[in-house]
């Protein structure tokens, strides 16, 4: 039986590439700006590595379909590859951690330590396989992360349709629980940085977090284009909770930061806006050097990151009453108020901030004296005397 292969017509849909399978036509996508003109030849179309891509990964749908059980990397293969579409960044995170895992799984042949075989997922697959991988690793958050990537991929499989699984085989292991070891960095560590890269463009980066609370990653790829009446609207694909919200991400610019945006905006009209010295955009390695550097020279604490001006910025709103807890949810991106009050307010790691709650929650219940006459109220009789 002769094997669907690509095919290109550039009359079908617009033009693009195609590929016929059980007597359906299925749209592969349109030709790669800069790949090799389509051509036929020797009875065979010459279709690009992305259109080759994309048919090998609907032939592997099709080939897994009807089976009842099928190995662990091809599903991860599938995943990565879908997930690649919505988000590149993502998929390169998760086709290296998964194809870790299954180099681990999966045994060794002796040519070239190629992986040989298969874990079949539905009757092979056991919490220990993921257990064994995880537990290699030092840290608790490492562990943690990498758990939840792995069963991130399966939880995508039950859900897929034309994929038969049924259920997580990894579900019942449960990631190592981590306390959160982030802190707020003070107003004199804030301006101590400053001080310390005086006339540093990096001094541009630590303001924009100051003033907004927005993450590292945000502030990095923010453009000109993405300023409009005094916020930044960046789009899904460009902050961390855009693919499950499907939202832009609105961040407000104020204060000093007005003067510092119009500056950048005009020597960077295209492109991200904040840069380094040799005009490329800051990135995650480049700010952990940059504080590793702060560290060693004792300007901040051992403990300080760039995140924790983000927890500063909520912890600050929230124990100057500027906002309620809602209001700086929004402000930080969330839809709930949840991840503010868990992980953001630190607030209550502050004594005096607590013993001021006390003290106006006992004023709110003490009636005033004027109000009251020279009567005594139930309050100032059961009153404890305050220490001299």
């Amino acid at each position: 039986m002769k094997q669907s292969y690509p095919w290109y017509s550039d009359t079908r849909s617009g033009g693009g590439w195609f590929v016929k399978i059980r007597g359906e036509q299925a749209f592969l996508g349109k030709h790669p700006a800069g790949a090799p003109k389509p051509v036929k030849r020797n009875g065979r179309w010459n279709p690009p590595s992305e259109i080759l891509a994309e048919y090998h990964t609907l032939m592997a749908v099709r080939d897994t379909a009807s089976k009842e059980d099928y190995p662990l990397d091809t599903l991860f293969a599938l995943y990565v590859d879908e997930l690649e579409e919505s988000n590149p960044t993502l998929a390169k995170r998760y086709r290296r951690v998964l194809g870790h895992f299954c180099d681990f799984v999966l045994p060794k042949g002796v040519d070239h330590g190629r992986r040989v075989g298969s874990l079949l997922v539905n009757a092979e697959a056991e919490p220990k396989h993921l257990r064994a991988w995880a537990s290699q690793f030092v840290s608790e958050q490492t562990q943690r992360s990498y758990i939840n990537d792995v069963k991130a991929a399966l939880n995508w499989a039950v859900r897929k349709k034309g994929v038969n699984i049924s259920h997580n085989p990894f579900l019942a292991l449960k990631a190592p629980k981590i306390e959160s070891r982030a802190v707020v960095i003070s107003r004199t560590e804030h301006e101590a940085l400053l001080k310390f890269w005086n006339n540093d463009c990096y001094c541009d980066f630590l303001q924009a977090m100051w003033y907004t609370g927005a993450r590292p990653g945000e502030i990095a790829v923010i453009e000109a284009r993405h300023f409009e009446d005094g916020l930044w609207r960046l789009e899904p694909s460009l902050h961390k909770t855009g693919r499950a919200t499907g939202k832009d991400r609105v961040i407000g610019v104020c204060d000093e930061l007005y003067e510092i945006v119009d500056r950048l905006t005009k020597k960077h009209p295209t492109g991200p806006i904040f840069r380094n010295s040799y005009g490329r955009p800051w990135t995650t390695s480049a700010s952990f050097v940059r504080f590793e550097s702060a560290r060693l020279h004792e300007i901040v604490r051992d403990v300080v990151s760039p995140y924790s001006y983000r927890h500063a910025w909520a912890t600050h709103a929230l124990e100057d009453k500027k906002l309620d807890v809602y209001e700086v949810a929004k402000a930080l991106g969330h839809q709930t108020t949840q991840m503010v009050m868990l992980h953001y307010d630190h607030s209550r790691k502050n004594p005096e901030h607590l013993r001021d709650i006390f003290r106006r929650a006992r004023g709110a219940a003490t009636p005033d004296p004027a109000a009251a006459g020279s009567a005594v109220g139930p309050s100032e009789i059961h009153s404890p005397p305050r220490p001299s």
